[in-house]
């Protein structure tokens, strides 16, 4: 869905088409106290209308996020449609996004306005318990015991019980001239690869994420673990590069991510996968073997990497340039699926220097101390 991409990452889109299965998603988000940012709907889907789930939400005394937020507060979005609302009804939403999907401009705005809302909410409420908002500090003023859960808008009971000291979301903690720079010099980190694409730029690349890692982490993830030793019977090994672990509150899995050179060619003439190419999605389809076996050594190993076992992991080929893979596309897909790689993705140098803009942009537009 090109109309949300400025505001989150495909993989972090959920579309429903029934109110029910909405719910449903929302329920296990609670369940799991995971994330999401806001809701956008319309107003009639198949027949159900949104003022089911709105009043539900809103009525709502769960709370999500490790924790840390009430439901009540999620922004939701109402697509307009004159024929069939009126204004009573758009009082139940934080925003209405008008002239949907001619004007993106409009949806922008209102996302943007929708979201800093909550988050002036969210400010309110850590001021109101004795944090400074933007560095998450105490207040130099002693307070007393806290008591007044009632005026509290979207951070919970929870939170404010645990004295918590840190909102663990790259929103809360980011420092914008440094990720920006860290665009600058990854673009200039590919110019490199361009005109001077040796062997050793593989490694160099190695050291620039780990070095650079919201590149690798972004939004969803906490840490990058490097070149962890997956040991197999019979003393062989698997290295993938990375395994990135999600924080607990987000709805990814943990990746697995293959780092290759931006040079690497990807199809031949003959449109077939050249054969390093090939071998480089054999590698990741390795690692989807290890990750995926019930083979008492093989969940040892990635326990000890991740604390636990997890239901689904994501498996990443980093490799070429943006242009063959444009290029291509449609035959690279097939490729995969004659090859079984559809559960690899892959993903281009420009993609993830692109991939990272998108999410600075998304700070600055939310932020709310600018």
């Amino acid at each position: 869905m090109a109309w949300f991409k400025p505001f989150c990452e495909s993989e972090d889109l959920h579309i429903y088409n029934d109110f029910n299965l909405a719910k449903e998603f929302l329920e296990r988000v609670v369940e799991g106290q995971k994330h999401i940012d806001f809701i956008i709907t319309d107003w009639e889907v198949n027949v159900s209308f949104a003022n089911e789930i709105v009043s539900w939400l809103r009525n709502s005394e769960h709370i999500y996020s490790s924790k840390n937020f009430q439901l009540r507060a999620l922004p939701i979005l109402l697509i307009e449609d004159d024929d069939k609302q009126s204004s009573a009804v758009r009082a139940d939403f934080d925003q209405v996004v008008s002239d949907f999907p001619t004007n993106p401009l409009k949806l922008r705005t209102a996302i943007k306005s929708a979201i800093k809302k909550w988050r002036y909410s969210l400010a309110n409420d850590l001021d109101l318990i004795g944090l400074d908002p933007k560095t998450l500090t105490y207040h130099p003023n002693d307070r007393k015991a806290f008591i007044s859960y009632y005026r509290l808008k979207v951070l919970t009971k929870d939170f404010v019980n645990v004295k918590s000291k840190r909102l663990n979301y790259i929103w809360a903690n980011s420092d914008a001239q440094l990720l920006n720079q860290r665009n600058e010099q990854f673009e200039k980190h590919i110019y490199r690869a361009t005109y001077n694409p040796s062997k050793y730029m593989e490694k160099e690349t190695h050291d620039f994420l780990k070095n650079n890692n919201t590149l690798l982490l972004g939004e969803n993830y906490s840490k990058p673990i490097y070149e962890p030793r997956l040991y197999k019977l019979g003393n062989k090994i698997d290295i993938p590069d990375f395994i990135n672990t999600p924080h607990e509150y987000s709805l990814r899995s943990p990746e697995i991510f293959e780092v290759k050179r931006w040079s690497q060619k990807i199809i031949r003439s003959n449109e077939r996968f050249i054969s390093k190419a090939k071998k480089s999605f054999g590698q990741v389809k390795r690692y989807q073997s290890y990750m995926e076996s019930e083979n008492s050594n093989n969940l040892k190993y990635i326990s000890k990497y991740l604390n636990r076992l997890y239901d689904n992991y994501e498996y990443t080929l980093f490799m070429g340039s943006k242009s063959e893979k444009e290029d291509h596309l449609d035959l690279i897909e097939q490729l995969k699926k004659d090859f079984d790689f559809n559960d690899i993705k892959l993903l281009t140098y420009e993609e993830l220097l692109e991939r990272h803009i998108r999410m600075c942009d998304r700070l600055s537009d939310f932020d709310i101390f600018r």
